[in-house]
């Protein structure tokens, strides 16, 4: 069975900050790159012995990172 160990993921211009925001809350497995000139999250689930959480943890990490981000951007200060 072939079973991937890294998922690459991007979130546009966002991409950046989310790594620095998950990598803040103990996301060492989380990395950060370039694929066809886009910048991409690399997080290892597998094969990297810093990985210690599963795709769920990755989803809720995800889905907390992203919904701080909205709010701030929508708060008028």
């Amino acid at each position: 069975d072939l079973m991937p160990d890294i998922v690459t993921v991007s979130f546009g211009a966002r991409t950046k900050d989310i790594h620095a925001r998950l990598k803040s809350r103990g996301w060492k497995s989380v990395g950060l790159g370039d694929w066809q000139g886009e910048r991409v999250l690399g997080v290892s689930f597998g094969g990297d012995r810093r990985a210690t959480r599963t795709a769920d943890d990755l989803l809720a990490a995800l889905i907390a990172v992203v919904g701080e981000m909205e709010i701030a951007a929508t708060r008028a200060w």
